[in-house]
């Protein structure tokens, strides 16, 4: 009795499921474009848990991210196998400082500054703006905008960032799952990889 009854409530939780409606694409995906990234940079506050992982030629890891974002500065979090922490960055007007195993650093590049120490290379300025899925300040050479009025793919800074995913949130449909890819040119400089799959948004603007 109890396998029929789990079979029932299965069934009819998938029926739910797929009788949900997906949203509407938009007439203008252009014009919803337009009024989304004008909503998303208007967030100046936000904290997100996230999984990541980096490859960089032959080499490569994961990490759980944590990133807390305010109106004059932002902290990011790494934390390795058994929440063993990596490092935590904090930037704001004067600079970063990085805390690792090996202690305390500053310095005023956050990026050059995680990538010395830790060897993880995170575009960290450009981040900032990218995990939002809107371009950072400074030229595009490439942007393409999806049937929905959402980034799909953007070429800045020399990353190419590719959307996978979005999810719906109380602040708008927000990124989930996105790659970025820096293509090195020698063998001290290779290809990056970064992988991005967000758990958890909280965001206030």
């Amino acid at each position: 009795m109890k396998r029929v009854l789990t079979v029932v409530l299965l069934g009819a939780l998938l029926a739910g499921c797929a009788s949900q409606p997906r949203a509407p694409r938009p007439a203008h995906p252009q014009r919803v474009w337009v009024l989304h990234s004008a909503k998303m940079r208007a967030i100046t506050h936000f904290a997100l848990s996230a999984e990541g992982g980096i490859r960089a030629g032959g080499h490569g890891g994961t990490l759980m991210l944590r990133w807390v974002l305010m109106p004059q500065a932002y902290q990011m979090t790494g934390y390795g196998p058994f929440g063993r922490l990596i490092f935590r960055l904090r930037v704001n007007a004067e600079g970063a400082k990085l805390v690792t195993e090996r202690g305390r650093f500053s310095g005023p590049d956050a990026g050059a500054l995680l990538v010395r120490l830790t060897g993880w290379r995170l575009p960290v300025a450009g981040l900032r703006f990218w995990i939002l899925g809107v371009a950072g300040p400074g030229p595009v050479t490439y942007r393409h905008v999806n049937r929905f009025g959402l980034l799909a793919s953007l070429d800045q800074a020399g990353w190419s960032i590719r959307y996978h995913k979005y999810r719906e949130t109380p602040w708008g449909r927000m990124p989930r799952f996105l790659t970025l890819t820096h293509d090195g040119k020698t063998r001290q400089s290779p290809q990056v990889v970064v992988t991005i799959r967000i758990n958890q948004w909280q965001a206030a603007s």
